[in-house]
Parts: C-alpha cells; structure tokens; sequence
C-alpha cells in the first residue's frame, strides 16, 4: 500500500535522526488507542496487548505499519488517513515506552558490534561492575526496570547524556517515575509503578520479574517520589572507566 512505501521511504531519510515525540504520543494514544488496547497496554476485550511478547518483537517498520494500514480481518483499523506521518511516529514511540523501551530505535539494525577498545571496555562494566544490564537493556539483552538503550545516541547530546548519568533525576523517562509504598510495619517499597487506582498499585520488584500489587487501605501510605530508581554507580567509577561506559553507550 501507499503508506506502507511512505514509512519505508521515512525509516530510510530519517534513520538514526528523529526523535518522536512521546508527549504528544501519550495524549493521540489516550485519546484513540486505549479504549481498545488499555492505559498501559495491557489489552481490552476490543484490542490486544501491546506489551506481550508477540508486539515487543514488531520491528520499527512493522510497528508503524500496523498503525498506518490497520490488519485485515482484526479489529485494528488503519489510522492512517486520519494522523500525519509525525503523529503515527509520536503514537508508536509511545508504544514503546509501554513496553520498557525509550522509543523508537531507527538505527541499522543489521550494523555489527563495535571493535572500538574503549567501546568493548564499556560493554564490559556495562555488564559487569557497573551492573547497569541488571535494570537496561539493550539488543534484547538485560534488565526491563529502566528504560532499553538502543538507539540512544540518536536521543541523547552529550550534554543531556552526562546529565543522565550524574543526576539520573533531573530527567525521568515517561513510564519510569517511582511511587514509594510505606507498610503497616514500617517497611518502605519505592519501584516502578503502574496501574494506580484508588483501591490498588502495582510496583515492579527488583529484578524487573514481576508486578507486585499494594492495596491501599493495607498500608499506611502511598506516594510520588521524585527521584530516579538508577543508583550513583556512574560518580563511583575511575575517570578511564567512565570515558569506556560513555564511549558504549555513545555506540548504541
């Protein structure tokens, strides 16, 4: 079809530059798409999930697609007589963050890993004692309680990359903010939240595993907190080893 040859010709002028924008993404995808497919992508009787397994492995392409031109013999109508181009980004990089990631990732998929020294030394405390795959991911690897990192040079200045790291709460991905849960017997459980309700909130546990419900007449109080789950791990490292971690994640 005519737009699916538009989001081919699009990924291709626009790969590895366009940062959609998830803002406007929340309030298109609010407005039209959670009726059918939830609040937070857990699906309707009208829509499927958009955080199951079969959706997270959508590719970019087949992702904007299937906003654009609907499927045939489902419920998902096409939406793309209705949106722009720049809305149909806006919504699927929204999608994205449903489902852990940062947004879309318009990067060569089929480019290999680095053999950059500094690149490679990175990877290795990225996995190792810097421990940052425990809660990031990246190429389908890691942790799901912080934000995926691929495509992220294409998101991120340098300046805005230093900033993430030193002061990981000055800015807080959409879908990552923190609620702090204080227990009857004073234990306090702080996560990632989602499905808060009047009755209930559901905090992420550790390992990023499982949801954990909290009933809200069953614990003395639930709050907001305003600062980013991600630890001071980036100020405890040597100056060489944070020049190895950011010349990885330069390479994302």
């Amino acid at each position: 079809m005519l737009y699916r040859c538009l989001v081919a010709l699009l990924l291709a002028i626009l790969s590895g530059s366009i940062s959609a924008g998830v803002g406007e993404g929340q309030e298109l995808y609010d407005a039209y798409c959670q009726i059918c497919h939830g609040g937070l992508g857990e699906g309707q009787t009208m829509g499927k999930p958009l955080t199951d397994v079969m959706a997270n492995r959508l590719t970019d392409a087949d992702l904007l697609s299937v906003i654009t031109d609907g499927r045939s013999g489902t419920g998902m109508a096409a939406w793309g007589s209705s949106f722009s181009t720049s809305e149909i980004f806006d919504i699927a990089t929204y999608v994205r963050t449903l489902q852990g990631k940062p947004g879309l990732s318009l990067g060569d998929d089929a480019a290999g890993p680095s053999d950059d020294p500094m690149v490679l030394a990175g990877e290795a405390l990225f996995k190792g004692e810097a421990a940052c795959s425990s809660c990031h991911s990246y190429r389908d690897q890691g942790g799901s309680v912080g934000p995926a990192l691929d495509g992220l040079s294409t998101r991120l200045d340098e300046k805005s990359l230093q900033q993430a790291l030193l002061n990981p709460s000055a800015t807080i991905v959409v879908g990552y903010e923190a609620k702090e849960v204080v227990q009857q017997d004073g234990t306090v459980i702080r996560g990632r939240y989602r499905n808060d309700s009047e009755l209930a909130v559901q905090i992420q546990s550790d390992d990023g595993r499982r949801w954990v419900t909290y009933f809200k007449d069953r614990v003395k109080s639930v709050s907001d907190s305003s600062e980013s789950l991600m630890p001071d791990v980036f100020e405890t490292l040597g100056a060489i080893e944070q020049e190895q971690l950011v010349a990885f994640l330069r390479s994302l």
